[in-house]
């Protein structure tokens, strides 16, 4: 009783799903559409990682490295064209012109209309059937967690004295990168090399281990093959000991 004095509403839904990431948002909309009370509670962005860091955008710019390519090699095809010229900044603001038209399919208004209480805030558990999300107190039947993951920075002596970039944050580059260095050869790795490299950036990729090794050996090789015919540089069970600033850039 304590606890809902001090708050300025107190909810009694029969879920509570924290993250309106991908999955997040599906099991909100499913339940709500069954006629399920449904709060959804984020602290971020709607949409999660999928819509603002992940899959969508990596795509769009996949799109324009491909058409950037296309023009590149057409000459295997007898059609003899200039040299791709890329504007950068149009390819920023194409990959965020995707993410905006997507957006709406997963806005509070969108989610408000299915009958679903959004809060943007973040939420504490203060017990196992009680969550605090800004001046909401939340008491649900049932919660689901869907708060997705964020990069993590490995410890490497220097990095945190250069300005280095992760998934979250590489998509609001508008200039044009000479040389992208890749700590991590999974999937998400290995496609913001190939589009990069696609644009027209000299791409090198580390890995403490094989590259995509959860993944299909036939496959995989499929995969590295492409990026070597591109020149993409690759180097497999390979540790970073440091990184430091050079009269290029870093080293």
């Amino acid at each position: 009783m304590g606890d809902e004095t001090i708050m300025e509403e107190v909810l009694k839904p029969d879920l509570c799903v924290i993250g309106a990431g991908s999955g997040g948002l599906s099991v909100a909309a499913a339940a709500a559409q069954f006629g399920v009370p449904v709060v959804l509670i984020e602290k971020g962005l709607m949409g999660g990682d999928c819509l603002n860091y992940g899959c969508v955008p990596s795509k769009a710019l996949l799109a324009a490295g491909k058409r950037a390519d296309a023009v590149r090699t057409a000459s295997t095809f007898g059609i003899e064209v200039l040299e791709a010229q890329i504007d950068h900044r149009g390819v920023h603001d194409h990959v965020h012109g995707v993410i905006a038209a997507i957006a709406p399919n997963d806005s509070v208004e969108r989610f408000t209309g299915l009958g679903v209480r959004v809060i943007q805030a973040q939420a504490n558990f203060l017990d196992k059937s009680t969550v605090e999300a800004g001046r909401v107190l939340v008491r649900a039947r049932r919660f689901i967690i869907a708060t997705g993951s964020k990069p993590t920075v490995p410890p490497i002596p220097g990095l945190d004295e250069v300005p280095y970039l992760t998934n979250e944050t590489i998509f609001d580059v508008s200039e044009r990168i000479q040389h992208l260095i890749i700590l991590g050869g999974g999937p998400i790795g290995l496609e913001l090399g190939q589009a990069h490299r696609m644009l027209g950036a000299h791409v090198t990729i580390f890995d403490t281990g094989e590259f995509l090794g959860r993944d299909d050996p036939e496959a995989v090789q499929v995969v590295l093959k492409r990026l070597k015919e591109t020149e993409v540089e690759l180097y497999p069970n390979t540790r970073v000991e440091r990184v430091e600033r050079s009269v290029q850039g870093m080293a």
